[in-house]
């Protein structure tokens, strides 16, 4: 299993994919409300992944 926090880039690397972002419109992964190329938020170090427990169906129900 990888580590979620070694495929953050750290805050130098960020500010650096930040102004490419600015510089040339490339993708950094994230989009504002208007669907344009966001660039990496500040507090992404502390970003901790959703957990909670699976959503139980009963037998013959659909998924949506």
């Amino acid at each position: 299993m990888t580590d979620q926090t070694s495929q953050i880039p750290d805050p130098a690397e960020r500010a650096e994919l930040n102004a490419a972002l600015h510089a040339t419109g490339a993708h950094t992964g994230f989009w504002d409300d208007h669907g344009r190329s966001a660039p990496w938020p500040d507090d992404i170090d502390e970003w901790r992944p959703a957990t909670g427990e699976p959503i139980t169906r009963e037998p013959g129900e659909q998924p949506f």
